[in-house]
């Protein structure tokens, strides 16, 4: 199987971190209309918890509240009026209105696929915006939601294409499934909870959408895509949820998480390859590694029990400082950024990671074509 034909859209609304970290301050001193803590003692709350410009120099964003200052004038967070933000059913409709537009936008471009498999964890209509654009096409399109996997939704959604492309007996001949990711994390932040917990994951996350494609035929340019494999830790199950809540989704997260990924990913990796036929010293020594950056510390960690160099993970820092963590879609935007670096030859192994609730851990091995 064969990843090809990478497809991201840049949000139209970006912030540099120092003035993201500025505008949560604001919002929470607004939210808290009965505390004693000051606009600058959030920020420097933020500034001590959170994700320093250092690691994130901006981030991108489909909701225009970061760029109105106004606050009276805000479509999900006019705090003034309201200190939870809008309700989760007009977040949602925000969500569907945007994605419409998205979905309309890439298939504008793109041909139809056979399959298209719709990855989000941060918005659920029914018809979903995928069904609404493929009805469209001028031949049968088969939609698959991929939905609430979180950060490493990319893996499940490439486990299904690859099903769908090689059940030619029960599915029928396919040639093609497209992948399309759209991620509006911006819409769920509750102003009115400014717990250390909430502003560290509120100093991480941004919006992201791409689309690409798997496929049987081998491309002039991608991935060939050799390996998949998933695990749940044991003893896990408490560290990082996401949960709908009535004023957008709720994220929790235990500071120990990078730790916890730390702890197992050499036995991960150890035991996937070998299991595959495939040789961790080989990799290690010749490999790049897409580490899904949750945050510097995680990994911080992967390099750390892998003893890799910097290099191999530079990709993986560098998409962290560009555009923050996007949830779902950021693995997808770090393959795309390797594919098209041409100091990254052709034969490369590129070993992937990501993590989410359960705890899950996930890999995959491709080589750049």
């Amino acid at each position: 199987m064969y990843l090809q034909n990478f497809h991201s859209i840049q949000p139209p609304y970006q912030k540099n971190q120092k003035e993201c970290l500025e505008w949560l301050s604001e919002a929470h001193k607004l939210a808290q209309k009965n505390q004693e803590y000051s606009q600058e003692d959030y920020l420097k709350m933020l500034q001590r918890v959170g994700c320093p410009e250092t690691q994130i120099e901006k981030r991108y964003f489909f909701i225009p509240d970061v760029e109105r200052s106004n606050w009276d004038d805000k479509p999900i967070y006019p705090v003034k009026a309201s200190s939870h933000g809008v309700s989760m059913h007009m977040r949602h409709e925000y969500y569907h209105k945007t994605v419409k537009e998205l979905f309309e936008r890439i298939y504008a471009e793109r041909t139809f696929p056979d399959d298209l498999i719709h990855v989000s964890c941060t918005g659920y209509i029914s018809p979903s915006a995928a069904q609404m654009t493929a009805v469209k096409a001028p031949k049968p399109v088969t939609v698959t939601h991929s939905y609430h996997m979180g950060c490493y939704g990319a893996f499940p959604a490439l486990r299904m294409a690859s099903g769908f492309l090689a059940n030619e007996n029960i599915l029928g001949k396919k040639l093609t499934v497209d992948l399309v990711h759209t991620e509006l994390c911006s819409l769920h932040l509750n102003p009115e909870d400014p717990t250390l917990e909430q502003m560290v994951i509120q100093s991480l996350f941004a919006d992201g959408c791409i689309a690409y494609s798997m496929s049987t035929q081998q491309p002039k340019q991608g991935f060939r895509v050799q390996s998949l494999y998933e695990e749940l830790i044991p003893n896990t199950t408490g560290a990082m949820e996401w949960m709908v809540s009535d004023w957008g989704m709720k994220m929790s997260l235990s500071k120990d998480v990078p730790m916890m990924v730390g702890d197992k990913i050499r036995d991960f990796t150890t035991r996937w390859l070998a299991e595959r036929g495939y040789d961790l010293s080989h990799v290690v020594k010749n490999g790049l590694f897409a580490v899904h950056p949750g945050g510097p510390k995680i990994i911080d960690q992967v390099v750390k029990h892998l003893e890799l160099k910097e290099e191999q993970v530079a990709h993986s820092r560098a998409l962290l400082r560009q555009r923050g963590n996007m949830s779902s879609a950021t693995l997808p935007h770090l393959w795309e950024q390797i594919l098209r670096d041409d100091s990254v030859p052709s034969g490369t192994p590129i070993i992937s990671y990501a993590f989410g609730p359960g705890l899950t851990v996930c890999g995959s091995l491709m080589e750049k074509l």
